[in-house]
């Protein structure tokens, strides 16, 4: 199912770190990869943006986040991850063009299977990893770029089998249409992904930060707590979760949550209190409508 069609200003997403030229050239050829996933017929129906980049574009979120993911809505086939090289790579130079940056090279450096043993295509939840390098023409970061080296990459994830509830669809500046995650599938997986970590063994930060942004900011009525609720406990019981109404109560995962929560400051600058963030978003957890789900 499809939310109303969201503009998006991909143009100002990138103007807004010209003060940095590292993060400013990374979001120009942000932009180009994002066009050209748009360019491309059927997997710009196909693939939806997600994660921290989304939050960025749609949601104006000041993290700078430096990776892009997406889930993909494909099957998992042999030659999947050799196809997407091929289509990226090929609309690539048009995109570029398109949006004005004839200066700019991009091409996908490397792409890896997850898992990377054989059985990547029978996998419950495969990913392939891109890193998808640019570089100035002419410069000797291009000749760096031809040669397989890495002189300005974008780490680039695109998961599979993943259970999707809502998307919505991004215009961007061009008029070309992008797929995304709803609200609603956006602050589901966010909390999947805080209950996962005791189970995976790592630290997400970012998490708590984005569903407080998101709360705080974004309208959210009853029936979309019941969406949110919904899509969250598809997403668990996949992943072999099955939360109950106090699962956030569980001081590991918020130890973890809090892990480096002072190094937002490199993309924040200024960073809000973490008993704050936590506190609101636990309560939010807490308060969907748990009575009243299967």
């Amino acid at each position: 199912m499809s939310d109303a069609i969201i503009n998006i200003d991909v143009a100002a997403w990138v103007e807004r770190a010209k003060n940095d030229p590292v993060a400013y050239r990374q979001r120009q050829a942000a932009e180009i990869l994002l066009n050209a996933i748009a360019m491309i017929t059927p997997f710009n129906d196909k693939l939806y943006l997600k994660g921290g980049t989304l939050m960025g574009l749609a949601y104006g979120s000041p993290r700078q986040t430096t990776d892009i993911d997406f889930t993909a809505d494909l099957a998992v086939c042999a030659d999947i991850d050799e196809t997407i090289r091929s289509l990226l790579d090929r609309t690539f130079p048009r995109a570029a063009a398109v949006l004005g940056y004839d200066d700019f090279v991009v091409k996908v450096n490397s792409i890896k299977r997850r898992p990377r043993q054989s059985n990547f295509e029978t996998a419950r939840f495969p990913a392939l990893a891109l890193k998808v390098g640019y570089a100035i023409r002419g410069s000797r970061q291009e000749s760096a770029l031809r040669e397989g080296r890495y002189p300005g990459v974008i780490d680039v994830d695109i998961s599979f089998n993943e259970p999707t509830h809502t998307i919505q669809i991004l215009r961007l500046t061009d008029g070309k249409t992008l797929r995304a995650y709803s609200l609603i599938d956006l602050i589901a997986e966010k909390y999947r992904a805080m209950l996962q970590q005791v189970p995976r063994n790592r630290s997400r930060r970012q998490d708590v930060y984005d569903i407080y942004l998101l709360i705080e900011h974004e309208q959210i009525n009853d029936d979309n707590r019941r969406r949110i609720l919904d899509a969250f406990l598809e997403k668990s019981r996949s992943r072999d979760l099955e939360p109950d109404r106090d699962a956030l109560d569980n001081p590991e995962i918020k130890h973890r949550c809090s892990k480096e929560w002072d190094t937002l400051q490199l993309e924040l600058g200024d960073v809000p209190n973490f008993e704050t963030c936590f506190t609101r978003v636990r309560g939010f957890y807490r308060a969907l409508p748990w009575a009243v789900t299967p």
